[in-house]
């Protein structure tokens, strides 16, 4: 009986040995790592379009995943146990609320992870409230701890923490000198992962899926702390609810606390450039659109959904600048006011325009600058404009264009065809899209492609330019245009 007795003390004894050291082995001593993981991606202090949603295709595909563009401290992190804090611009910072909403959020079991670099000003003066800070470059081959060493680390020169009391930190990716790239920290019932900014992926087509297993592994025991339902709703903070909406009549404007002051600036910009635009364009725009703009935490980036225009508050150096804001904002405007018909040559047209339309409000010698650069860039490699169509493709050489080169051609002949044009007629982009809105009204048309750009922009010419179209490389035929010429 002793016998059996002590068989099964040294049975329990090792099993609590080997559940002890399993246990041992995930983030800040958690028992399990999260079997459902709720994330939010923060975008409200710097946007991205990668930020949006391609960090959790890359690293979190089973699991529910929203974005916050609203105040961060206004967001609902009940159902949620992960926030990604990828970025924050150094001119709005993160607010002291927002600061008490992270720790709360960690206090209750929630992981955080935030993104750094040495330059990156407002991530490392958030990263100091937890003792560390980016402050060099890594130096040497990256190593890892035990605990993840199984994983081949991608990316190379990272930037390395420094800790205020280092004993509080697990270190598990660093330099040759021991400087940590990656580290975590247990806060309260949560987790705290710090991690160089290059250790993962951030290209808008999400095709750089980095380290993609490590973090598959770290990311739902940096959540394992907080037990989320997935039965109960779990939604992000969107444009719709975004704090502000003013109402302008033809448009409203909506955004966040932290861009309130950019506000003012941005309507003024956009009052004064809309009839300079709407003269360019010689239409309209249709019912509905452009009629909601937003502001996004960027220097670089914005969309147009049609009725959403979304504006990034920092391009070209506005509001002390404002020559870049004017082709900005016209760009994206451009791109509601073409529709339910893209352009072949959506983008440079949505920028040409913009171009002209910084010529009508005083900044000539710029915009032609503009414009003299991008048909350079063409030319560079089409010197005669006969050899290459606006995508780079040619039927008369074998050279085969990069993808870099045939964007550059995509510009740069767009920009010579109407710079050749509006040398005839200073109004053919008005007449040009006059001619298409009535058109493509009146016709049923399957796909508005180049023979029925060249249809069109003949009738806005006055003259038949199918010929001139294809000895400049063009390759587009009259008779498959569901646009028939009327001239």
């Amino acid at each position: 009986m002793k016998v059996r007795f002590l068989n099964s003390l040294l049975l329990l004894v090792v099993a609590t040995v080997i559940v002890g050291c399993a246990h041992s082995r995930t983030v800040g001593n958690q028992p399990n790592a999260a079997e459902v993981i709720h994330a939010v991606s923060d975008l409200s202090h710097e946007f991205s379009f990668y930020a949006d949603q391609r960090f959790h295709k890359q690293y979190l595909p089973n699991h529910k995943g929203v974005t916050n563009w609203c105040n961060l401290y206004n967001f609902d992190f009940s159902n949620a146990n992960l926030l990604l804090l990828f970025d924050c611009n150094e001119r709005i910072g993160y607010k002291q609320k927002d600061v008490e909403v992270i720790n709360e959020f960690l206090s209750d079991g929630g992981g955080v992870v935030i993104f750094g670099t040495k330059e990156g000003q407002a991530q490392n003066q958030l990263l100091e409230s937890f003792g560390a800070t980016f402050s060099n470059m890594s130096e040497g081959a990256l190593t890892v701890s035990d605990r993840i060493a199984s994983n081949k680390i991608e990316g190379h020169v990272q930037s390395t923490l420094e800790f205020s009391q280092p004993k509080k930190w697990e270190v598990l990716i660093a330099d040759e000198n021991n400087k940590a790239a990656m580290a975590l920290k247990k806060v309260g019932k949560g987790n705290l992962l710090v991690a160089s900014r290059g250790l993962a992926g951030s290209h808008p087509s999400a095709r750089d899926s980095i380290n993609k297993e490590l973090w598959r592994m770290l990311l739902p025991e940096i959540a394992g702390a907080k037990a989320v339902d997935s039965n109960k709703t779990f939604k992000g903070s969107g444009i719709d609810k975004l704090e502000y909406l003013d109402d302008y009549g033809t448009f409203k404007l909506s955004y966040n606390d932290y861009l309130k002051p950019y506000a003012e600036a941005m309507v003024d910009v956009y009052k004064r450039s809309f009839p300079h635009i709407e003269k360019r364009m010689g239409v309209p725009l249709s019912p509905g659109m452009a009629s909601h703009i937003t502001l996004l935490a960027t220097g670089g980036g914005g969309f147009s959904s049609g009725k959403v225009v979304a504006l990034a508050v920092w391009w070209g150096g506005f509001p002390k600048k404002e020559d870049g804001m004017i082709e900005f904002l016209t760009h994206e405007s451009v791109h509601s006011w073409v529709l339910p018909y893209p352009e072949v040559w959506n983008e440079p047209i949505a920028t040409y325009v913009g171009n002209l339309v910084m010529m009508d409000m005083g900044h000539e010698e710029e915009a032609k600058r503009r414009i003299k650069k991008t048909i350079e860039r063409g030319l560079k490699y089409d010197p005669t404009m006969e050899i290459y169509d606006i995508n780079g493709h040619s039927n008369s050489s074998d050279n085969e264009l990069d993808n870099a080169a045939k964007n550059n051609i995509h510009w740069g002949k767009t920009y010579w065809i109407f710079e050749q044009l509006r040398k005839e007629n200073p109004d053919i982009i008005a007449d040009y899209f006059k001619k298409k809105r009535f058109y493509t009204a009146n016709n049923k048309i399957n796909q508005y492609d180049m023979n029925n750009t060249v249809a069109v922009l003949s009738m806005a010419i006055g003259r038949d330019l199918f010929g001139w179209c294809n000895q400049y490389g063009l390759s587009v035929d009259k008779h498959k245009a569901e646009i028939k010429m009327e001239l």
